[in-house]
């Protein structure tokens, strides 16, 4: 199902999606191929971010999101209106944007900002999730792809293929950038 033929719906917590859509001529379901490392210039907003949530998200899960929704591209729009490095849409930068940079102005287009915002609604959809029996993370994954109201209605992860799809690669991205944010081994001499 494209996200153009799925009713827009009002709540905020359903209207966050990014995976589906065509990202700068690139189709997000079947990326021809994704960086094998997180571009230094955005660890430590991973980093940060993931310490809004710790016990939801790590800087790999997050970086994982990025790796999927945008390929890294911190300027990267959809054709539903997703912005920036993670792909939010307008009505929920509206609520949950935040500015990390401190710059005075939250931007989805600044990578700090969309990474914190990012942060922020996982931990929001990981909270309305936790009733729902099955897999967190896949929960709250599914929830950031399809929307809340769509895991809810289906009382988990909905049988969307792009959703599912999405998980897949999350997952599989989050473990391949384990080692960009593993603690460097300190050499001792004797």
């Amino acid at each position: 199902m494209s996200l153009s033929n799925r009713p827009r719906l009002a709540s905020l917590a359903v209207s966050l999606v990014g995976v589906g859509a065509v990202v700068m001529g690139v189709t997000a379901c079947d990326p021809p191929d994704f960086a094998l490392s997180v571009p230094s210039a955005y660890k430590s907003y991973f980093q940060i971010a993931a310490k809004r949530c710790p016990s939801v998200l790590t800087p790999e899960s997050l970086a994982a999101q990025a790796s999927t929704e945008s390929g890294f591209n911190p300027r990267a729009v959809s054709p539903a209106g997703a912005q920036g490095l993670m792909q939010i849409i307008p009505e929920v930068w509206a609520v949950y944007g935040t500015d990390a940079n401190g710059d005075g102005r939250a931007d989805p287009f600044t990578p700090a900002d969309s990474v914190a915002t990012s942060a922020k609604y996982n931990c929001y959809l990981s909270s309305k999730v936790n009733v729902i029996g099955g897999d967190q993370t896949e929960l709250r994954l599914a929830a950031y792809n399809a929307g809340l109201g769509a895991v809810e209605k289906y009382d988990g992860v909905p049988p969307y293929p792009e959703t599912q799809n999405y998980i897949k690669r999350v997952a599989k991205r989050t473990e391949a950038f384990s080692d960009d944010f593993a603690p460097a081994s300190s050499s001792k001499r004797a």
